[in-house]
């Protein structure tokens, strides 16, 4: 009987707590589905070097997406020789509550030995979900040709570089 208790309530525990964190994933997709939808957006755009640490060969942007004086989104693109590498950033009340990452890479021609720039498939897609500065969630498709594979031990590093791109941004 006391095993019966005792698996009843584990298993109600963690049905409940699962279940908040599949409830937390949903708002937040609602919410980036909202930011995604409105149209009246102030930006403000930065070029590589005023926010790359290191220059690359294909550059860089950097855009921020202000509604009512806060921003809600950012939209990074790098681009390298062989792929570009490209971030959306998403804020609630200046607080990360989700990444969208992806990575498009150019196709390579073997029979002249370079990239064909005018030809890009996407190559790696990655999700993050955030609540209150922690990793609730993520997902990873795809293979990278750039850069590490994705994955939750990249979670410090983005929400760091949200923060230094909300600093960015607000100047």
């Amino acid at each position: 009987m006391r095993t019966t208790i005792l698996t009843l309530t584990f298993f109600f525990l963690t049905t409940f707590l699962f279940g908040q964190s599949g409830d937390k994933v949903g708002q937040i997709r609602k919410t980036v589905e909202q930011i995604n939808s409105d149209t009246t957006y102030i930006t403000k755009t930065l070029d590589n070097e005023q926010f790359l640490e290191r220059m690359t060969d294909g550059g860089g942007q950097l855009t921020g997406y202000f509604k009512n004086g806060q921003l809600v989104k950012v939209w990074e693109r790098v681009g390298l020789s062989s792929c570009t590498s490209i971030y959306e950033y998403y804020f609630q009340d200046n607080i990360l509550i989700f990444v969208y990452g992806q990575e498009k890479v150019f196709a390579y021609v073997d029979s002249t030995g370079s990239f064909d720039y005018t030809k890009q498939t996407v190559g790696m897609e990655c999700r993050f979900y955030f609540d209150n500065g922690k990793l609730i969630k993520s997902k990873f498709t795809g293979q990278t040709r750039c850069a590490n594979p994705p994955s939750d031990t990249q979670a410090p590093d983005l929400l760091a570089d949200s923060k230094r791109y909300l600093e960015l941004l607000k100047k």
